[in-house]
């Protein structure tokens, strides 16, 4: 698994590297794998996350709302980032970060609970979090079982690699409740035990995922 890995980071780390601005020039479908600076693994920089999509053509705009848009509960991986900001910084605004805004119901018993103003302020630092320390590549493909087949491969391989991991000083460690996030060195929670990748199996990810 850790071969995989390797070929996995090697291979992902040659494709193009896309930021904020370059969010028009991405596919309608696929699978995007973000990388986080100050991460090593591998001879570069480390993959930290990789997703994907449920609706037909909406790439890009999940990964705006998980990057770009001030919504934590539209992500959970902007929830995880804001947790661990708020944990390192010892701020007790924690426990209303945590509260789901989504639902009107939720919002009306909440709102004498919520410090708005606040709440604006930490979305913003979690944006500028994000558009300082992520960059992310995408990889083109349009049926959705076959997405999700390649986000748990590449999730379970990076996972399950001994060769790589979190620095000392990486954000997530600071997760006040998600272990998982803390040891594994990734913003992701699920899909993680699945098979590992053979060297075959990556081989065909690379012919299967047309970049963009």
């Amino acid at each position: 698994m850790s071969a995989s890995c390797q070929r996995l980071h090697d291979w992902l780390s040659r494709l193009p590297r896309l930021k904020r601005e370059d969010l028009g020039g991405v596919p309608p479908n696929g699978v995007y794998v973000l990388f986080e600076g100050g991460e090593t693994g591998h001879g570069g920089e480390r993959i930290v996350r990789v997703g994907t999509h449920t609706g037909q053509n909406n790439l890009g705009p999940r990964i705006r709302e998980h990057l770009y848009t001030s919504n934590k509960d539209r992500s959970i991986f902007r929830k995880h980032v804001g947790c661990c900001l708020l944990a390192r910084a010892g701020d007790v605004f924690l426990d209303q970060w945590k509260i789901d805004l989504t639902t009107k119901r939720s919002r009306q018993a909440s709102a004498d609970k919520i410090d708005r103003t606040k709440l604006a302020q930490i979305e913003n630092d979690v944006t500028q979090y994000m558009c300082t320390n992520f960059s992310f590549t995408v990889l083109r493909i349009d049926q959705a079982s076959e997405r999700l087949r390649v986000e748990c491969g590449l999730l379970s391989t990076i996972f399950q690699c001994r060769d790589c991991g979190p620095s000392t000083n990486w954000l997530g460690k600071f997760h006040p409740t998600r272990a998982i996030i803390r040891e594994s060195g990734l913003w992701n929670v699920l899909g993680l035990n699945n098979a590992a990748l053979s060297a075959g199996q990556v081989q065909e990810i690379m012919k299967v995922g047309a970049v963009a």
